[in-house]
């Protein structure tokens, strides 16, 4: 730890500071004026959002399945019978009327969000005094979780420290002084009040199913325990009933009054706060006392607590870094890096912290579930697009760093989460498309029904979604070789995903088979006014990457042997890639519809998100078309000065350039999201500076990961899109398909130098400056390789 002096004003006077800066972490000087600023901290299951202002503290608490119930799921009813009306009125180009008629045949109202993710309760903290507040800093520890505010007054220095344990499952906060008897304040757990406003609300109904349905609230003190809870008024069997939380405070010095629904801390030296909640599911169970005895019989040992979790969370997080040349700059304040970090000289000390928060992210806000849209956060009772699971773009983008950034016990939320929604979406390709197998749709939470339709969005066409997540069933494999997971978990869910297709599809006059209906994630062609469509590129692609996967899959545990040539002859009449006039790549494969390139998603870029197919890699025409297909949408959404709309759309564009090796275009990615899209709390945005969203905490690491480091079974690249920027640097711990790990990679303008791990014994062909080398790996021992440019 190094001491950080800096200048910071707060209220009208310029004072010096000094507090510790995380090696591996931020300090920033402005507390937060809304909940999408404030510091961050979980375990997976439990969230802490922290305002870190000095006199008036709150801390927003979550839990990882606070879905607040909206009434029973709506099972689509069974339309499947009038498929062939859908595919007739899109045959004849009447797309709009297609959509319609699906969405009329549904019985809804309107479109439908799933269980919005909401807020549990508040913790708020009045400090007693009225002293000017100076040196005031906030900061987190990524090593640790810990959070940390820090203020001084007249009687002294104060730090408010909280970390959300992964090893105890509860939170912990202490509030100290600089001297003995300095702590004076007032706790009480409070009800987060709803909102009743939606920044985002595209669809007409949105803001009304979102108002609040909280009842039963009840606040208490009592014996050294605050306590909370509420219940729902839509509750229904099988969702939440009731949330429940208590806090116990435990001073070190000083004394404890209680009223009816707060404690006052009065002259202490020290207050330990350890909150837990849960949520009941049978709301005659409380499980309060219990709760209570756990945290009385906890060790209340501040420095105990937290080694116990950083054993676990430091480790998961310490697997990897990136070093760029950061320097001095790692020093400043998120304010100040901000302040000096410029297009056309992105800051490596930036790049390099927010490569760490984004990780951090990450791993705080996976539990038993994958991130929603804010991951394990939450700050509003109308949050933008539910904060749920969205499926067709957002949910990937949060997962594309698990794997290859050495986390892959996180990626096994994200399917079994996928797993435990499957009868739904069984319901969904039955009602919907009279087909076996199952059909994820765009968006879920606590159910996989398909509601996410109407008349002008549509959802109920998309049918790639299944197939995208059977991409990482078999990703977990691939890196990890755990052949029981394959067997177990990975086949039988591609298997659904195959029977689906082999259900819906059927053959048009030249042989090849036509996807319809579909849709381009959320886009429309440019000669149609409906999304509605067929023949959409990601669907086709995906479907092509599902047979090809389940193929192998099946060859290598040897099963599935009399399906395997129906799937190759499924292959075989897949429509191919097209080229529009422009010279970019077609959206939909089909002369019928014109792209319309300038939408913000880049679905038709799917073949390239995680490697490159043999088909357009054996194809320079395929490969220059993607490659203007990316330079177009750069230049429409964010050259200049366009701030741009939907930051996983820039991932979505730098996981494309990675692929084709485009190293200054994947870096111009990069720049837009290091400069553009964070805060000074290093939580990620969906939009230009706002709206809290974990999209690109998975995808701009991946970008990162995938410009230094590529894999595929067998086969390594090394610095495959390095951009002239980073003429030097080092990365360590890169996991890579085939169970290798690249325990450091470094690099200067004179070569490299790379440490690899394989966990089987194994020949690795090794690509580094336009060159194969073939490489023996020894099981469970590092080989080093080192490569020198001749000048």
């Amino acid at each position: 730890m190094k001491k950080l002096i800096f200048l910071f004003l707060f209220m009208p006077t310029i004072l010096l500071a000094q507090l510790d800066v995380p090696n591996r972490g931020f300090v920033s000087t402005t507390p937060a004026a809304t909940w999408e600023e404030g510091l961050i901290s979980g375990n997976g299951t439990i969230g802490a959002n922290v305002f870190s202002r000095p006199l008036d503290e709150t801390v927003i608490f979550t839990h990882e399945r606070m879905f607040l119930p909206m009434g029973a799921p709506t099972m689509p009813p069974d339309q499947s019978v009038r498929l062939f009306e859908i595919r007739r009125l899109i045959d004849k180009g009447l797309y709009r009327q297609a959509t319609q008629l699906q969405f009329d045949l549904s019985g809804q109202q309107s479109f439908m969000y799933p269980d919005p993710f909401v807020p549990t309760f508040d913790l708020g903290i009045t400090m007693n005094t009225d002293s000017e507040i100076r040196d005031y800093a906030r900061s987190v520890n990524f090593e640790t979780g810990e959070t940390l505010v820090h203020w001084t007054d007249k009687n002294g220095s104060y730090d408010r420290r909280l970390f959300v344990s992964r090893a105890d499952g509860i939170a912990v906060m202490k509030i100290s002084g600089s001297k003995n008897g300095l702590v004076n304040c007032e706790l009480r757990l409070k009800r987060r009040m709803p909102s009743d406003k939606l920044r985002y609300n595209y669809v007409e109904g949105t803001a009304k199913r979102f108002s609040s349905h909280i009842k039963d609230v009840k606040i208490g003190a009592k014996d050294n325990f605050l306590t909370y809870e509420h219940s729902f008024t839509q509750a229904y069997p099988g969702s939440v009933q009731k949330v429940e939380g208590t806090a116990g405070v435990k001073l070190v010095g000083g004394k404890i009054e209680t009223t009816r629904e707060s404690i006052i801390v009065t002259g202490a030296d020290e207050v330990l706060i350890i909150i837990d909640l849960d949520l009941l599911y049978d709301p005659n169970i409380s499980v309060m006392a219990e709760m209570q005895e756990t945290i009385a019989s906890s060790k209340m040992d501040y420095q105990s607590l937290l080694n116990s979790h950083r054993a676990i969370h430091g480790e998961m997080f310490n697997r990897m870094k990136l070093d760029l040349g950061g320097g001095d700059d790692r020093q400043k304040t998120t304010e100040e890096l901000f302040e000096i970090s410029t297009m056309e000289d992105v800051n490596k000390a930036l790049i390099e912290k927010e490569f760490d928060a984004a990780r951090y992210n990450i791993i705080s806000c996976t539990g038993e579930l994958p991130p929603t849209l804010q991951g394990v956060w939450a700050g509003t009772f109308v949050p933008d697009w539910a904060s749920d699971f969205t499926h067709n773009g957002n949910v990937p983008s949060a997962l594309a760093a698990m794997l290859m950034g050495n986390n892959p016990e996180l990626m096994l939320a994200y399917t079994s989460y996928i797993e435990s929604i499957v009868p739904w979406l069984e319901i969904n390709a039955k009602h919907l498309f009279g087909s076996r197998g199952v059909v994820l749709p765009s968006r879920s939470t606590t159910n996989g029904y398909n509601n996410a339709l109407a008349g002008s969005f549509a959802g109920g066409f998309w049918v790639g979604g299944a197939a995208w997540a059977a991409h990482f069933f078999y990703d977990y494999y691939l890196y990890t070789g755990d052949e029981s997971y394959l067997r177990e978990h990975a086949i039988p869910f591609m298997e659904k995903c195959a029977l689906f297709f082999e259900d819906y599809l059927y053959e048009g006059p030249d042989g090849k088979f036509i996807f319809s209906p579909t849709q381009s994630p959320e886009n429309t062609p440019g000669n149609s006014k409906s999304q509605g469509s067929f023949n959409a590129t990601m669907d086709i692609a995906v479907a092509k990457e599902l047979l090809i996967n389940l193929i192998d899959a099946s060859n290598k545990m040897n099963v599935n042997l009399d399906k395997i040539n129906t799937w190759k002859t499924m292959l075989g009449k897949m429509p191919d890639y097209m080229i529009d006039e422009n010279g970019m790549i077609k959206e939909w494969l089909t002369l019928r519809l014109d792209n319309n390139d300038a939408h913000r998603h880049s679905s038709q870029l799917y073949p390239l998100y995680d490697g490159m197919p043999q088909e357009i890699a054996e194809s320079p025409e395929l490969q220059a078309a993607f490659k203007n297909s990316i330079i177009y949408k750069l230049d429409k959404h964010w050259r200049g000065k366009r701030s741009g709309f939907m930051s996983f759309g820039l991932v979505q564009l730098g996981q494309a350039a990675t692929s084709l090796g485009e190293a200054e275009i994947a870096y111009e990615c990069l720049q837009h999201l290091v400069n553009r899209f964070w805060l000074s709390n290093l939580a990620s945005m969906h939009n230009h500076k706002t709206l809290f969203n974990m999209d690109i905490s998975g995808g701009m690491p991946a970008v990162i990961i995938k410009m230094l480091v590529a894999s595929e079974p067998g086969r390594i690249q090394l610095l495959p899109a390095l951009p002239k920027a980073w003429d030097k640097g080092r990365i360590e711990g890169v996991l890579c398909r085939g169970q290798v790990e690249v325990k450091s990679l470094e690099w200067t303008p004179s070569g490299l130098k790379v440490n690899l791990f394989s966990a089987k014994k194994q020949t690795v062909q090794l690509d580094v400056y336009g060159k194969t080398i073939s490489v023996k790996l020894p099981a469970g021992v590092e080989v080093d390789v080192v490569r020198k440019i001749n000048h």
